[in-house]
């Protein structure tokens, strides 16, 4: 157990000054670096996210003599919600304007005036009955702007939604531990033992990387019928370590990666949005391709 020791003269004023009465003198211990827990680490990203969120609400820029309002009612809930609806962590803020003119000129302004960096991705309009609207989804590295446009008779409602998504962070303690210097491939047509260590260093980055699946979310998954990519990481001697049944596509909430650390079952990973899969890149550093086989 490791000692720590005083020089004599450090230890007389240090009785001194507490049978003086004065403030104590600073302990004498290990630095240890605090690591934020999960849920604050969560919270902060959220934060972040909502402020992402505002300002690209603030972006948005609305017809000539509109003006905020609250939130309408009583529109059978077209202006509830509009574009798609990202399935993971995401913050959500909306604004209301009305503007007395007619939807037609409205819209026109609206698909004139998107926002920079912002690529149009659905456009669709109601006909049957009114209220007819529009709903315009614009998305950008995990940020979206839904903007939904309802004609009335004498004025247009519009609705504008900014949506930014966020990762739930993965707990220090869910990784693939530190000894591990090999690192075994299985999938249904090819078997590939990785031993190079820059190699093995950059499947564990990429792994590591992941984020856990977003947790609370529950949605109706189909059935797969694929045979997973099974890693195995290895230390010493062979033994394993840890190991990881991957998905042969995108790895997502119905589809995750499996991950077990001395057998312990880990909370289940994914593939961050708008990245390729870790089965592909898998497969662009082996070389070898790691097909889909119905089981």
């Amino acid at each position: 157990m490791k000692r720590w020791s005083l020089p004599a003269s450090a230890l007389v004023l240090v009785l001194i000054a507490c049978g003086a009465g004065t403030k104590s003198a600073p302990q004498v211990t290990a630095a240890k670096a605090r690591v934020p827990s999960v849920r604050v680490t969560a919270a902060r990203r959220e934060r972040a996210a909502l402020r992402e969120a505002k300002k690209l609400l603030q972006e948005f820029v609305a017809p000539r003599g509109a003006r905020r309002i609250q939130e309408p009612r009583n529109y059978a809930g077209v202006l509830r919600q509009s574009g798609p609806q990202p399935i993971g962590e995401l913050v959500d803020v909306h604004r209301f304007w009305s503007v007395r003119k007619p939807l037609k000129p409205v819209i026109a302004f609206l698909r004139a005036h998107r926002l920079r960096g912002l690529k149009q991705s659905v456009a669709s309009s109601g006909s049957q009955q009114p209220p007819h609207y529009i709903v315009m989804s614009s998305r950008a590295g995990g940020r979206y702007l839904n903007v939904t446009s309802v004609g009335l008779p004498r004025r247009t409602i519009i609705r504008v939604e900014a949506q930014v998504e966020w990762v739930y962070p993965r707990s220090p303690g869910e990784k693939v531990p530190a000894a591990t210097t090999e690192i075994d491939v299985r999938a249904p047509r090819a078997s590939v033992d990785v031993t190079n260590p820059a190699k093995v260093a950059r499947i564990i980055r990429w792994f590591d990387a992941l984020p856990i699946s977003p947790p609370g979310i529950a949605v109706s998954c189909p059935a797969v019928g694929y045979v997973d990519i099974m890693l195995s990481f290895r230390g010493a001697g062979g033994a394993q370590l840890a190991h990881a049944d991957v998905p042969p596509a995108f790895a997502w909430i119905c589809d995750s990666i499996s991950f077990t650390i001395g057998g312990t079952q880990q909370k289940p990973l994914i593939d961050r949005v708008h990245r390729p899969s870790f089965a592909r890149r898998l497969q662009r550093l082996l070389g070898v391709r790691l097909v889909r086989t119905h089981r």
